[in-house]
């Protein structure tokens, strides 16, 4: 079936529909540090970010408790650029977690709790005209493992926008403090066939999903299921891209890849940069190369939503 609007026509880029939390990093130890920066933060709010930040005209579909941080998370949002007039406010409270970028081999990043905020991410909340609207509808698998309803919510965007020609991009981020791996696999299973663009990392993420270290591997297992074009991030490393042009491999160079000081979200933050640059019109090997600049960008320059680059960031 084809969309009801020409994607010329589409005056959202990217819709993304996620979790907001409220970020607490430091440079120590999280038990030990005595002083933290307090940030808007969640993965699906730097891929929102990171893509506004750039230029891109996002929408978010989320839901932020009245609790003290009910203020300054709308505010954050809308100081990024992004669309939050599909952001409902809610009872109960924010999700909250701690970060440390004491050690950049490994990350640090501990849930304290995720909030009662993101239950109320209900199907309700999407509807037609709004995924019409849109370019590039994205989620990933942490809103996934909320509850049914977030789930359902998910699926819900993706089945109409799948059938109205309109992208859909997905991210199985592993979260094992929040639903087993089974479930995980239960997630990226349902949205097999719908997606056009997935994100998986290598090589811990794809070998616990689907059992392949190797990008080459990964790309052809989900490239057989379905999924049009598959981006593999490797960290420092860069990513492999898979794709109907081909296949191909977007290193970064080794003296970049040395300044890395913080992967909190690099990951998200190369979402975003790749999905913006689809939006504008770039082939996913193109977009790769955007997305690669991007990550290294915030890996190198660490810190929460403001460490992003805007686009003139990424001329100089």
């Amino acid at each position: 079936m084809g969309s009801s609007k020409s994607v010329y026509n589409r005056d959202t880029d990217l819709l993304v529909i996620g979790e907001c939390m409220v970020e607490f990093s430091c440079e120590d130890d999280v038990l030990e540090s005595e002083s933290y920066q307090k940030d808007i933060g969640g993965a699906d709010i730097v891929v929102a970010a990171t893509a506004a930040r750039l230029g891109s005209r996002v929408q978010l579909v989320s839901s932020v408790a009245r609790d003290p941080f009910h203020g300054f998370i709308r505010g954050g949002l809308a100081e990024q650029n992004i669309d939050i007039s599909h952001v409902v406010t809610c009872q109960g409270y924010n999700g909250l977690y701690f970060t440390s970028s004491q050690s950049p081999e490994q990350r640090e990043y501990l849930v304290h709790h995720p909030g009662t905020a993101n239950r109320q991410i209900v199907p309700s909340l999407v509807y037609d005209e709004m995924i019409e609207r849109c370019k590039i509808v994205y989620a990933s698998s942490e809103l996934q493992s909320v509850s049914k309803q977030t789930w359902s919510t998910i699926f819900k965007a993706f089945h109409f926008a799948h059938q109205n020609g309109i992208m859909v991009a997905y991210d199985p981020n592993i979260r094992l403090m929040r639903w087993s791996l089974e479930e995980a696999r239960m997630g990226l299973c349902s949205v097999m066939g719908i997606v056009d663009v997935i994100f998986i990392s290598s090589p811990e993420e794809s070998m616990a999903l689907l059992g392949y270290k190797h990008p080459f591997e990964v790309i052809g297992y989900l490239r057989d299921r379905g999924f049009g074009t598959v981006v593999v991030k490797m960290g420092a490393e860069g990513c492999m891209v898979g794709c109907e042009e081909g296949l191909r491999q977007f290193p970064q160079p080794p003296e970049d890849a040395a300044k890395f000081k913080n992967p909190v979200l690099v990951g998200s933050a190369f979402n975003g940069g790749f999905l913006h640059s689809i939006a504008r019109g770039y082939d996913p090997f193109r977009a790769a190369e955007m997305a690669n600049s991007v990550a290294l960008y915030k890996g190198v320059k660490g810190g929460g939503i403001d460490s992003l680059p805007t686009a003139a960031d990424l001329i100089q």
